[in-house]
């Protein structure tokens, strides 16, 4: 599995984080356009410029309960974790997720076309 590493505002390098993870920070908006990550050993570069990044951020997830306790699974078949049951089928809720708020909706064409996708894809 992808490891992903960022850097954040003091310039710390933060991780290593899953790409699910990552997916969350930049919905949350702790990672933004111009947040430095890499994956992996790779070099770093700009948020912005990892392909599927953006668009990953705003499609629907879908988030599976244990019937026995209610706590968050993996999508079944699976083991719970708190409860250890054995769960062949759970009921999923989806969730919808905005766009990240983004930089790029101000950006003039020069700066939209130095930000295309130049990193390793997200998965």
């Amino acid at each position: 599995m992808a490891q992903w590493f960022y850097r954040d505002q003091p310039g710390r390098d933060v991780g290593p984080v899953t790409s699910s993870q990552l997916l969350e920070l930049v919905r949350q908006g702790e990672i933004d356009s111009d947040t430095e990550v890499r994956k992996d050993e790779s070099p770093w570069a700009r948020a912005c410029e990892v392909n599927g990044l953006w668009l990953a951020a705003g499609m629907p997830t879908v988030f599976f309960r244990c019937p026995s306790c209610d706590a968050e699974i993996e999508r079944p078949p699976t083991h719970c974790k708190s409860c250890h049951a054995d769960i062949r089928k759970a009921t999923g809720q989806l969730v919808q997720h905005s766009r990240p708020k983004d930089k790029l909706s101000k950006w003039t064409n020069v700066e939209r076309n130095a930000c295309k996708p130049k990193a390793p894809p997200l998965q």
